[in-house]
């Protein structure tokens, strides 16, 4: 199942309630930010392999380039990591997870979703104190491009800003789930993949009709 596949069709008992609309939206602005990471990383690679060339060639250097590559490999981080904790792509040691019980796996789920919370609220706190000081001291970067931090901070803040959003709604979402009798699609939502669901994922990537829907036909 793809990130967007994923997105829309998330749990919902009946019509779509406000946390589910929500939950669409924060899916949308993911997406978006996904698009803008990776366009960001390809612009920033082609830079550097135009530098590159111009140095071999005419021994011509593009002021800024390696500077350039940091903002964005900054920003393209956070803004992926909303897409990464909706298609539960994050990487996951599952060696003792998979041993539990489906309901301490939940708890397991439920609590991860509270430590990335708080560990990247707390750099988001001060993230915003950053942000402050370099609009109060009109903070330039110190090459050449003489850019205003405040900027690329200001985007990179904004993807980091929409991560914690995206937390939250899971977290209610599991919890809706949970308290009307519905673990397994709340562990669908935020547990993690099965070795089925990532080779199923990869099938439909390539396009790929499985073997036993074959030998059927």
């Amino acid at each position: 199942m793809t990130h967007a596949t994923s997105i829309q069709s998330s749990p919902a008992g009946g019509g779509p309630g406000g946390i589910e609309r929500l939950f669409s939206a924060i899916g949308m602005v993911s997406r978006f930010g996904l698009w803008l990471g990776g366009g960001v990383i390809t612009l920033a690679a082609v830079l550097i392999g135009l530098d590159v060339t111009l140095r071999v060639s005419l021994g011509y250097a593009i002021d800024g380039t390696d500077e350039l590559a940091r903002f964005a490999l900054a920003i393209s981080t956070t803004w992926a990591l909303a897409g990464a904790l909706l298609d539960r792509a994050h990487i996951r040691v599952d060696t003792a997870y998979a041993r539990f019980p489906g309901a301490m796996r939940l708890t397991m789920d439920l609590a991860g979703l509270v430590a990335f919370f708080l560990v990247f609220a707390l750099i988001f706190y001060y993230g915003l104190d950053l942000v402050g000081e370099s609009w109060a001291n009109q903070t330039r970067s110190p090459s050449a491009l003489q850019v205003p931090m405040v900027i690329p901070q200001v985007i990179w803040l904004m993807g980091m800003a929409v991560f914690l959003a995206a937390d939250l709604v899971l977290f209610v979402m599991a919890l809706k789930l949970i308290l009307s009798a519905q673990p397994g699609a709340a562990s669908q939502l935020i547990g993690m993949k099965s070795a089925e669901e990532e080779v199923q994922e990869e099938l439909d990537a390539a396009d790929v009709i499985p073997l036993h829907e074959r030998s059927g036909s």
